[in-house]
């Protein structure tokens, strides 16, 4: 860790481990148990450690808890625009950790969460980020107060109620609508959730206190990625840095410091010596642990595999053999058929079982491994 790095916390309280020394082979295992990879539990502890990203739409979420539980989605959950706007499925008696927990007090720093690109540009057409913001929530609120809507009906909505300069002209969609940044975090501000799939309802905030929820979001982040910095989750989460500091520092009696970050006190036995883990696993390209804040700790400085491992499009997914990264792999459906093909960078491992059970979820009849 950096000085500058020690600086972010305060110490009157931290524990320090000067003699930890953590190996990146001590780290990635620590962060498999923290996604519970290393065996499966049950479904709802699964989905509450860091939620699923819903990315491939629809089966991204399915698939990714198949990796960590036997169990079927359970009910009591959520889809919700969360980390870097993305939807994850989380659960919803705490679903302010996944929102509202990552949204600043200070009105300057929203800008963090709609992104640069469409904070100049609303900045351009005269209008700050906290107003423009309110005018879109407003928007939905008035559109969705009839009952969901669809995705295009939902666009439409907040086309007849926001002013033209928040709906610049999308040569994608040859539309004008409001942009990306502003709509995905209604979620993070608690005015949108996803009832179905491209459908958006009003959200009813649960009643966990803010506080409460940004300690928690702290430590879920810490139990999966760490150890971990401020930064990294500012970066990852896609949130202002000075809230990320912020919200390590209320939780600062609860930490300890290594040499590549922070972990919670409670967790040092399990850094120190890290459960081993079983088994075989296919992860999405998308799947939480994939995304970790840190991808040089997955590729090992080597550029080749990290050009394979992260495409600007059709990422691979990867092959979990006892917590190590075994392959890449990809699946493509053929009517009833998913084919999944792998690039081997180990020894070969019986992907049959998992196979299959990504072409249930997919909606196909067997799987096929190339």
């Amino acid at each position: 860790m950096t000085s500058r790095q020690a600086r972010q916390m305060p110490r009157r309280h931290r524990v320090t481990l000067a003699a930890v020394e953590v190996a990146d082979d001590q780290a990635l295992a620590f962060r498999v148990a923290g996604h519970h990879l290393d065996r499966r539990v049950g479904a709802s502890e699964a989905v509450a450690a860091i939620g699923l990203q819903q990315y491939p739409p629809e089966w991204g979420a399915p698939a990714a808890l198949r990796a960590r539980s036997l169990e079927p989605m359970p009910g009591d959950v959520i889809q919700v625009n969360s980390f870097r706007g993305a939807p994850y499925v989380v659960p919803r008696r705490d679903a302010r950790v996944f929102t509202a927990a990552l949204v600043p007090d200070d009105p300057g720093e929203l800008k963090a969460l709609v992104g640069a690109v469409n904070s100049k540009e609303a900045r351009d057409e005269g209008f700050e980020v906290p107003e423009a913001l309110e005018l879109v929530a407003g928007a939905a609120r008035e559109g969705l107060a009839g009952g969901p809507l669809g995705r295009d009906d939902f666009h439409q909505a907040l086309r007849e109620r926001v002013p033209q300069g928040l709906l610049p002209w999308c040569a994608n969609c040859k539309s004008h609508h409001v942009r990306p940044g502003f709509w995905r975090t209604l979620g993070l501000i608690e005015v949108t959730y996803m009832p179905e799939k491209a459908t958006f309802a009003l959200a009813k905030p649960p009643r966990m206190a803010l506080a409460k929820a940004r300690a928690e979001l702290v430590r879920r982040f810490l139990r999966v990625f760490g150890p971990a910095t401020p930064q990294q989750l500012a970066t990852w989460a896609q949130t202002a840095p000075a809230h990320s500091k912020a919200l390590f520092a209320e939780i600062s009696d609860e930490l300890a410091e290594t040499g590549r970050g922070f972990v919670l006190a409670d967790d040092v036995k399990r850094l120190e010596s890290p459960p081993a883990a079983k088994g075989v696993r296919l992860l999405g390209g998308h799947d939480p642990w994939v995304t970790m804040p840190d991808r040089e700790a997955l590729v090992r400085g080597d550029t080749a595999l990290r050009k394979r491992m992260f495409p600007a499009i059709a990422r691979p997914g990867v092959v979990l053999v006892d917590g190590r990264i075994a392959g890449l792999w990809k699946g493509r459906k053929q009517r009833r058929v998913l084919e999944v093909s792998v690039e081997w960078l180990g020894p070969e491992a019986d992907v049959a079982e998992e196979a299959a059970a990504l072409a249930r979820i997919r909606g196909c009849e067997e799987a096929r491994v190339l």
